[in-house]
């Protein structure tokens, strides 16, 4: 029969059978999106850090070059960078670097009020109600109490605080989620929810370089999966298959789309900032062998660097005497195609050292997801130029700080939750297994390719309460959720 406005069927359990587009999936959604936004109504702003004014201004710098093109002579005013100097100088060859076009171009389409992006992290609050309410709908064992779990999953995790940064971190959760979900719960929602589902996760994708990696081990991982299942039981469906795969297919594909447009070359990464190097360098493999070898290798950091390059990430991209600063365009795109080389050499000369802070660094940053910390102590202003620039604001620690207590607690309830779930209930354990994974390397890819920073870990240890929330109350072995609905 149906209920909940005739939307989303049930079985006699009670347990959902297939969720479609209707009023209730429409309703927790909405909650769910208000629920997130407390972080603005308490702060008066979103979340600030560098790179928010960065997007937006790289956004007004891609609308101007899409309307001169379209309407030669009619362009929007130029923006500049702190102290007058153009972001783009000259065309598509002059940019040092740049960040994810796509997220640039919803950051500054979404830049409402004044570059204040509250509009964008109303866009962000509404994606990410979407896939908890559609995970609530799928896993739980009660309909009627999704809400209070939206409620709890609002304060209880940095879930809402990462909501209202006004950077693209959580839809690193949201990729993770997604190809989950349709790799888990195919047949149990209706083809315009999957529709949906793989749109944004592919948009996800292109919004910021790390999500790609990540997004490649989850479609891996579900492949795998699938055919495990398909060896053990019944053959996949080749649609199965293809849907799986298509969130990372569309996102990689619209990501060298938007390389293409803006740089005038097919790219995965764009002009990216070595972040990779920036991490190598810091930790030391990196410095030790540029200012062993520099003298008779022709890398180009060698020639930016001839004395020695600065010895921690801030200072050696973006400092007074950073790479932004000293580095040549050109230079800047031999630095990009030379990053894995150097790398990768560093580690080969001192592979225990690597190992061994990586290592290390990956342990930390599992345990490291307080939100909010150093990311509402600034506000976005617009100079005489109208162009968005950051200042420093007080803020109270006293919501971060018991946000960040409520979290440690929740993710401790949590694991103890799926852990049993995992023990007492086989069919929830590829999506459990799945999300973990993408916890994990989410972890591996943000220490690998930048360092530890708080809000990595809060962009997804989310997911673990969410579904923690989804399965608490569900009967084991209800339902498998990746059969099909009877």
């Amino acid at each position: 029969m149906y209920v909940g406005g005739g939307r989303v069927a049930r079985t006699v359990s009670g347990s959902p059978k297939r969720v479609e587009f209707g009023r209730r999936l429409s309703f927790l959604t909405l909650v769910a999106a208000l629920l997130f936004l407390w972080p603005l109504l308490a702060y008066g702003r979103p979340g600030y850090i560098q790179d928010s004014a960065a997007y937006y201004k790289g956004g007004h710098v891609a609308v101007a070059f899409v309307l001169d093109k379209l309407e030669p002579g009619r362009t929007l005013p130029a923006v500049t960078q702190p102290g007058g100097r153009p972001e783009l100088s000259g065309g598509k060859a002059e940019v040092r670097g740049a960040r994810s076009v796509a997220y640039s171009l919803a950051a500054y389409m979404f830049g409402a009020p004044k570059a204040q992006m509250w509009l964008l992290c109303a866009l962000q609050a509404l994606v990410t109600g979407f896939f908890c309410a559609l995970t609530l709908l799928l896993f739980a064992g009660n309909e009627r109490r999704s809400w209070p779990k939206l409620a709890v999953l609002a304060v209880a995790t940095p879930v809402a605080f990462v909501v209202c940064l006004a950077i693209p971190d959580i839809f690193a959760g949201l990729v993770i989620l997604a190809i989950a979900l349709v790799a888990t719960a195919h047949d149990r929602v209706s083809r315009g929810v999957r529709t949906v589902t793989v749109l944004i996760a592919a948009t996800a994708i292109a919004f910021h370089a790390s999500h790609l990696p990540i997004a490649l081990a989850m479609t891996l991982s579900s492949l795998a999966w699938l055919a495990f299942r398909a060896w053990r039981r019944t053959p996949v469906p080749r649609r199965r298959w293809a849907w799986v795969m298509a969130p990372f297919v569309l996102g990689a594909a619209a990501t060298v789309a938007f390389n293409f447009v803006a740089f005038g070359g097919a790219s995965l990464t764009g002009k990216r900032y070595p972040l990779t190097l920036a991490r190598s360098v810091a930790e030391g493999p990196g410095r030790w062998y540029l200012e062993k070898n520099c003298g008779h290798l022709k890398y180009a950091i060698c020639e930016v660097y001839p004395h020695g390059v600065p010895g921690e990430i801030n200072a050696f991209l973006w400092g007074t005497n950073g790479l932004k600063q000293r580095a040549s365009p050109a230079q800047m795109d031999r630095i990009r195609a030379e990053e894995s080389e150097v790398v990768l050499a560093a580690t080969r000369a001192y592979p225990l050292e690597e190992i061994r802070r990586v290592g290390s660094s990956f342990t930390r940053q599992l345990i490291r997801f307080e939100p909010g910390v150093a990311l509402l102590d600034s506000r976005i202003v617009l100079d005489r130029e109208g162009t968005p620039q950051l200042e420093r604001a007080s803020y109270n620690r006293f919501w971060t700080g018991l946000v960040h207590w409520l979290t440690i607690v929740s993710v401790i309830a949590s694991v103890l939750v799926l852990l049993r779930r995992v023990w007492n209930d086989k069919s929830t354990r590829p999506v459990i297994g799945l999300v973990v994974l993408g916890v994990l390397t989410n972890a591996a890819v943000c220490v690998y390719f930048s360092g530890i920073v708080d809000r990595y870990g809060a962009r997804v240890i989310w997911l673990l309460p969410l579904l923690a929330l989804a399965l608490v109350g569900r009967s084991p072995g209800a339902e498998d959720p990746s059969a099909s609905p009877a």
